[in-house]
């Protein structure tokens, strides 16, 4: 026992020293945690606990529990906070902090968020089990002491397509906290940097592979983490990583119903303190409310009959009308009856004939959307119209929707936001009473484009939902 304890006072000095940020395993599910350029980054609100169990066995080892939320406050700006308990031995901090971000994107592509972070700390120490090697030792001396100090964090965060880099500083502004120790000036907060690169890599359509490299530190060292995770159908989640001067760290997690999130890490030390630690445990509890794309478009809805018709009379306007003759054309039956019909009685029959032709046969069209929206560009308002009125006519007759998307962002994500712009013209039908089993369905991504990506007139016409009609 009293190797243990002895061990244990070693540690915590250790701990005091280079561990005063919280240790994380789990951190890829919750990067605002690490860095606070991510509020609202996922354009989701995103609520997490967590608990970290490090060095199981060892007297005096960490342990970590924080509660934190984030999400958007507007489209470029993102807030979130979060309250973290954290007990190293006989040294006890319970910190509170708020956070706000900024976001931009350059050339649809690159995305670009800036944050901070401001909060105060409250540190406790009770040396009343210490066992002192020195009895003259000010902290042992000192009984119970409490103090707090400011803390603030800073970070930055890139995006672009697959890639993802985030650089930030925890405690920033190095302060000591105001604890009465004789002739000691109390706990102080050193300046700690830390980094975080990844890249998304689809395989197949099921299947999403990240490795990612993670390093934290001071000035007197820095630790890194070699990672590499996999999720499948963005349901189950696994990976692994090395950790120098650690060990491993095995993760695992499953996403249940798209709102809750349970994850679990164990770490396993490879030296020093294996002999004496079964490894650490982290677990990880989230909900994620993400706000879904207009499934009846404002725009559409509000759409009023007289904006429709004055659009259809700017397009008539528009076409060019022949002068017509007014001769007149003599037909002879059989029966010896002679029917005179002008000319313009003539083109009017036929002109009926087209429409009824069309009605029957209609013109396949293609629906466009705002980028990296589900959200129907004005220009094909009238398309919506006229799909809604042929079917409407047409009891008998079935379409299929197919979204796609240009090439900018993740595959994973573009499929998702291509499903999402085949739900929101899905559900404009079925508001205008067409009965959902006429309608076939099907999210495509980016696979499939009609124009090059290349250009930003050929992303705009690959931003679209397809709609065909299948026949009676």
């Amino acid at each position: 026992m009293n190797k243990i304890i002895t061990l244990s006072i070693c540690l915590i000095t250790l701990v005091t020293y280079s561990q005063q940020t919280p240790q994380r395993n789990l951190y890829g599910f919750n990067k605002y945690a690490i860095n606070p350029a991510y509020a609202g980054a996922s354009g989701c609100t995103q609520i997490n606990f967590s608990h970290l169990n490090q060095w199981v066995k060892v007297d005096g080892a960490p342990l970590t529990s924080m509660i934190s939320a984030n999400g958007l406050l507007s489209k470029k700006i993102g807030v979130g906070g979060q309250i973290l308990v954290d007990q190293i031995g006989m040294i006890q901090q319970v910190s509170a902090m708020g956070s706000a971000s900024y976001g931009i994107t350059i050339a649809e592509t690159h995305k670009i968020r800036l944050g901070a972070s401001l909060g105060y700390n409250q540190y406790r120490i009770d040396a009343s089990n210490a066992i002192a090697f020195d009895s003259g030792d000010p902290i042992v001396e000192g009984g119970e002491q409490a103090g707090g100090t400011i803390n603030t964090n800073i970070g930055l965060l890139y995006q672009w397509k697959n890639l993802e880099l985030s650089l930030g500083s925890q405690q920033l502004i190095q302060s000591t906290s105001n604890m009465s120790f004789s002739g000691l000036d109390g706990y102080g907060l050193r300046r700690h940097m830390n980094g975080y690169i990844a890249y998304n890599q689809q395989l197949g359509t099921n299947w999403l592979l990240t490795p990612s490299i993670f390093t934290k530190g001071t000035n007197n060292g820095y630790q890194v983490d070699f990672n590499t995770d996999a999720c499948y159908k963005n349901y189950i989640f696994g990976g692994l990583g090395y950790r120098t001067s650690v060990g491993l760290i095995a993760r695992a997690g499953i996403q249940v119903q798209e709102l809750f999130f349970i994850g679990y890490a164990y770490e396993t030390p490879l030296s020093n303190i294996a002999s004496y630690s079964s490894g650490s445990h982290e677990i990880v509890l989230g909900i994620k409310f993400c706000k879904k794309e207009p499934k009846i478009l404002p725009e559409i809805v509000a759409l009023k009959k007289e904006d429709v018709a004055d659009s259809m009379a700017n397009e008539i306007k528009n076409v060019e009308i022949e002068p017509i003759p007014t001769m007149d054309t003599v037909f002879i039956t059989r029966v010896d009856t002679v029917y005179i019909k002008s000319v313009i009685e003539e083109v009017a029959e036929v002109e009926q004939i087209e429409i009824q032709k069309k009605e029957f046969i209609p013109v396949d069209k293609d629906i466009l959307f705002e980028f990296d929206k589900a959200i129907v560009q004005k220009e094909s308002f009238g398309a919506l119209e006229s799909i809604v009125n042929i079917m409407n006519s047409n009891e008998s007759l079935n379409i299929s929707l197919k979204g796609h998307t240009d090439d900018q962002g993740p595959n994973a994500y573009n499929v998702k936001l291509s499903e999402n712009r085949v739900s929101a013209v899905l559900d404009f039908l079925k508001a205008n009473g067409i009965d959902s089993n006429r309608i076939v369905i099907e999210a495509l991504g980016e696979k499939r484009p009609v124009a090059d990506n290349k250009s930003l007139s050929g992303r705009k016409l690959n931003r679209r939902v397809e709609v065909r009609f299948l026949g009676q």
